[in-house]
């Protein structure tokens, strides 16, 4: 349903934008070049349209900010949507004059020809069906993290980049450390024998919330849940990030931003097909195994413990990768793993060092010594021992500088035929998020050893967690 009527265009525009888009983004504003598009003043900015505008959205509609689409890329607001039109009502009210709407498949369909880019920020159950339309119209999407809620959605999305060249990018902001893949590469701190990660735990066991709630006037209830499926409204629900059903868990939200580094130091995208080539890997599974305080129907369980083990590629050997979620039994296993460690090796750290104690981080494991990484993209990074790495330096450079754009302004260059974003969906973000979200796969079958084929995009041997990958959508709804 449209919810408020934009004034009429001063004159209708056939569509050329999206194929002639040629300008370079310096610093300001992004402009399109008169010779380039017939009747386009050369001053033209980029015509965004967002999806979900009450929360993270605002942002993206603000006038300034590090996310303001006006002040980072010079864009244009030029259509608004959302669900909520309480919650909406500042983004509507800020530009009365925007077309604006409750249904991002109305706005896609009527606007579209009007628009260059899509930006999607809406909870991670709907982010994959918007951002899948606008590529299928030709829109560049740019997606908040996690860019999906199921490892099926993440291959689609992917996918539809390949087939169309669109620039896309997820919203994890930093991307990945340069610096921290190259000294791995360059084994400055020796050959990596492991990686162990921690952050935030689950809900634990809740129950679902019972009936017997009206659904607020400002609310479109059918459209909030979209492909999910269909309930009763409760105002619990809307604490999206609490279920199953709507949200990704820590591996989307905030691994995201602490596990993108590793991602690409240990050379994982290679076991992907990139592009619709072969993966340079080869094909190879990635097995992942799980241990969890319980099995929550409806959320995601208090602590595990997340194993995968991943095989050789690209001259880097096998190597298996742990994540210690929440804290409990998982905080237990961390510390004492730690603290074997440092038995071991005394002269590198203490065990009850601080680091030890931040509520997330990346813990690096060589034959030589440690590294730390904490913070969005792994911003910081400390080698221990201190005495030895003290003043070593960067490591031989290998990977571009500037890296291909981040965030906003990555994303506004790969339109106007520059590098690709560092976090395009078919290159970089899609296979990440797939093998994120294995570990909330991995959750639901603890005890077991699954195995994941990422050129397939299967777990080939457990047909039910095969169907976690790819639930089915509420009739209605297609991706």
């Amino acid at each position: 349903m449209r919810i408020s009527v934009a004034r009429p265009w001063n004159s209708p525009r056939r569509w050329t934008r999206r194929a002639v888009l040629g300008a370079a983004c310096a610093g300001g504003a992004l402009v399109l070049k008169s010779r380039q598009v017939r009747s386009y003043a050369a001053s033209e900015q980029l015509q965004i349209g967002v999806v979900g505008v009450g929360g993270r959205g605002a942002g993206f509609i603000a006038p300034e900010g590090w996310s303001s689409v006006r002040q980072q890329i010079g864009g244009r607001i030029a259509a608004l949507c959302d669900v909520n039109r309480q919650r909406a009502g500042d983004a509507f009210e800020r530009y009365p004059d925007v077309p604006a709407y409750e249904d991002f498949r109305e706005m896609i369909d009527q606007m579209g020809s009007r628009l260059d880019g899509l930006i999607v920020s809406t909870p991670d159950h709907t982010h994959a069906a918007p951002s899948a339309s606008g590529l299928r119209a030709g829109l560049h999407v740019f997606c908040e993290k996690g860019l999906t809620r199921t490892i099926q959605e993440a291959r689609v999305l992917a996918e539809l980049t390949a087939a169309n060249g669109c620039s896309t990018q997820m919203g994890n902001q930093a991307g990945y450390n340069e610096r921290v893949v190259e000294h791995v590469w360059a084994e400055t701190i020796g050959e990596l024998q492991t990686v162990w990660m921690w952050g935030g735990g689950g809900a634990g066991p809740r129950p679902r919330p019972s009936n017997g709630h009206s659904v607020p006037p400002s609310l479109n209830w059918d459209l909030w849940l979209g492909p999910a499926a269909d309930r009763p409204y409760h105002p619990a629900w809307m604490r999206w990030q609490t279920w199953r059903d709507f949200a990704s868990g820590h591996p989307g939200m905030w691994g995201s931003h602490l596990w993108a580094t590793l991602f690409k130091a240990l050379k994982l995208e290679t076991l992907w097909p990139i592009d619709q080539q072969p993966p340079a890997a080869g094909s190879q599974t990635i097995q992942v195994t799980a241990e969890c305080s319980e099995v929550p129907e409806a959320t995601f369980p208090r602590w595990r413990v997340v194993h995968w083990d991943i095989p050789a590629r690209m001259g880097m050997p096998p190597i298996r990768v742990t994540w210690f979620g929440g804290g409990g039994e998982a905080e237990r296993r961390r510390r004492s793993a730690i603290a074997e460690l440092l038995r071991e090796h005394p002269q590198w750290a203490a065990a009850d060092d601080e680091r030890w104690s931040s509520w997330t981080g990346n813990l690096w494991i060589g034959t030589d010594g440690l590294m730390y990484t904490f913070g969005h993209g792994c911003s910081v990074v400390q080698m221990l021992p201190e005495a030895e790495f003290r003043g070593v330096g960067s490591a031989p450079q290998v990977l571009p500088r500037p890296l291909p754009g981040k965030f906003l302004r990555g994303w506004a260059q790969g339109m106007t035929n520059g590098p690709r974003p560092v976090g395009c969906f078919n290159q970089f973000s899609g296979p990440f998020t797939e093998w994120c979200l294995l570990a909330n796969v991995a959750a639901r079958f603890p005890g077991e050893r699954l195995e994941f084929d990422p050129v397939g995009c299967r777990i080939v041997n457990h047909d039910q967690a095969d169907q976690e990958i790819r639930p089915p959508y509420r009739n209605g709804w297609t991706l």
